[in-house]
């Protein structure tokens, strides 16, 4: 696991910034931890996205010169919630550090994912950036079906509680088109979402010089 700071200090909404020396220790006491303890568990299923048409007019458009797709699904395991709970009591600082360590450990996992797909398709096939359930207008909701499409529950464990929240908490689910333009394998969602205010947005490549590994 080596993970960029400035990713975990975007999560912590000092987007651009260095982390400062004491998030930078906790970070590393965090990823500690979290290597010694956790084992990400994930699946995917490439599919039909007649499944999803009409759900949503930005997921939609997100897909639009696709046909097929892979739905996937990414957790860091009941552990890691095990671990969140105990960096709160040990002090919320803490525990605000590590759930950004999760967040960029969930990204990291969810690239490198992505990026094993990429042997596995045809001539003229390219991946589109995933599109999760809450982004846009694509309603949590699908998170259901989802699962069930997955069989989430009995391969990795991951459920949902009645209010629609994934259970383990750090887990992801997306979904990735197949498409036949080369300019769809875009890798920074950021930059094909409309909400421009988000305190989290990425910085397009270039924008700004990557960080130092922890």
């Amino acid at each position: 696991m080596r993970l960029d700071q400035r990713e975990i200090a975007r999560y912590l909404g000092a987007a651009g910034k260095p982390l400062w020396p004491e998030a930078a220790a906790w970070a590393r006491d965090c990823q500690r931890e979290l290597e010694g303890t956790v084992t990400p568990r994930l699946l995917g299923r490439r599919l039909s996205l007649s499944l999803f048409a009409g759900e949503s007019r930005d997921l939609d458009w997100h897909l639009r010169h696709c046909t097929q797709g892979v739905l996937f699904a990414v957790t860091l395991g009941a552990e890691t919630d095990r671990l969140l709970r105990r960096w709160s009591v040990q002090s919320m600082a803490k525990a605000a550090v590590g759930q950004a360590v999760c967040a960029v450990w969930l990204d990291d996992l969810c690239a490198a994912y992505c990026a094993g797909l990429l042997p596995q398709l045809g001539a003229g096939e390219f991946l589109t950036p995933p599109f999760s359930p809450g982004y846009g207008d694509w309603s949590l909701t699908a998170q259901g079906r989802v699962l069930d499409l997955l069989q989430a529950p009995k391969r990795i464990g991951l459920t949902l509680t009645e209010g629609g929240m994934l259970v383990p908490e750090k887990s992801i689910t997306a979904l990735v088109g197949i498409s036949d333009r080369p300019e769809e394998a875009c890798g920074q969602k950021c930059m094909r979402c409309n909400k421009t205010d988000c305190p989290f947005r990425s910085a397009p490549e270039g924008e700004e010089e990557r960080g130092v590994v922890l």
